[in-house]
């Protein structure tokens, strides 16, 4: 069975973007399809994915008889090929998300690969890592048979080598969060290391145990990384913007902003500011809005600060109260924010610190 594209555009509308064909008799997809959300294909019997294909989401084939990737792949979530017979991933693949090739036929991994969120590997029969890989969130290679890293790997989150036949690690190895060593057969750390997290190792088996350094708020490698807020974050570079330090990552959307007292992650330069604002303000603590009234007018961008500051949301939560608020309006009271907000995470605790039920 096969669908026209305005078939599966009123599917996607239907279904808040998402084009969900689990378990369906689809037998292909058409050419230029965009999918705004997630597209699961688990369950089919498609065998290959149109040329330029953009996924807005995340694209889930595990389970399936597709055998290769298309070239231009976008994918802005997670990528999951969990048990497919795909064995190569296209270049210069970018990922937003996580990507899963637990028990795939996958070989090797791309040069330049970037992947947002953490990398799966367990499983596979990959045996090295790429030079210039990034990975935003952590690589778990747990089972994997690789048996080196590359010098100078820097890795977002935590590093998982439990069960591998890795005996050393490389130079200049920098990790932002755990590093897991136990049921290994490594028995020195290297110069240089760094972490982030904790670290995971059997004590009567690594002779230098005490061999590495903490990373600290601030930490920076121009053109590697950032450590700031107990996350790294991958830079490109740095410029300097009105004032403030603009950290551009290398993974699209995730940079660090910084006024010489707070960082802020963002996805752009404007957001960021907003971030820091948050900040600033939030130092304060909910009392400073104690003499607000139900009549008071605040400014919108107040308004969302105000909200988080009071409801303690974070800024994923206040996301759809922005939406709410729209641009239609420059200020708002007090009164008014009650009511747009009315059913909201932290809705009720925003309304009871006015003295008011909702």
């Amino acid at each position: 069975m096969t669908y026209t594209i305005k078939q599966l555009e009123q599917m996607m509308r239907e279904n808040g973007g998402n084009l969900d064909l689990r378990y369906s008799s689809v037998t292909s997809l058409p050419n230029e399809l965009k999918v705004p959300g997630d597209l699961y294909l688990e369950g089919t019997s498609i065998t290959t994915l149109p040329e330029d294909l953009i996924v807005g989401g995340g694209l889930y084939i595990q389970k399936t008889q597709i055998a290769s990737l298309p070239d231009n792949l976008t994918v802005q979530g997670s990528l999951i090929l969990y048990k497919t017979p795909i064995t190569k991933l296209p270049d210069n693949l970018t990922v937003g998300g996580r990507l899963d090739l637990r028990c795939a036929k996958i070989t090797s991994l791309p040069d330049n690969l970037t992947v947002g969120g953490s990398l799966y590997l367990e499983g596979t029969p990959i045996t090295s890592l790429p030079k210039n890989l990034v990975v935003g969130g952590d690589i778990s290679l747990k089972h994997a048979r690789i048996t080196s890293l590359p010098d100078n790997l820097v890795v977002g989150g935590g590093l998982y080598l439990n069960w591998t036949p890795i005996t050393s690690l490389p130079d200049n190895l920098t990790v932002g969060g755990p590093l897991e060593l136990r049921l290994t057969q490594i028995t020195l750390l290297p110069d240089e290391l760094k972490i982030g997290g904790m670290l995971y190792l059997d004590y009567k088996q690594i002779k230098n145990p005490e061999c590495y350094r903490t990373l600290k708020n601030g930490d920076y490698e121009a053109g590697e990384y950032l450590f700031a807020d107990r996350v790294l974050t991958h830079v490109k570079r740095d410029k300097k913007i009105d004032g403030y330090t603009f950290y551009i990552g290398k993974i699209p959307g995730r940079h660090v902003l910084f006024d010489g007292k707070y960082y802020s992650r963002c996805k752009s330069f404007c957001d960021g500011v907003r971030g820091i604002e948050f900040k600033r303000v939030a130092d304060k603590g909910a009392e400073q809005y104690r003499s607000l009234t139900l009549d008071s007018e605040v400014s919108r961008d107040e308004a969302i600060i105000m909200y988080r500051v009071i409801t303690g949301a974070s800024q994923r939560k206040t996301e759809t109260f922005v939406d709410v608020l729209g641009t239609t309006k420059d200020k708002y009271t007090v009164r008014e924010i009650i009511s747009i907000t009315q059913g909201q995470y932290g809705s009720r605790t925003f309304a009871e610190f006015f003295g008011r039920e909702n």
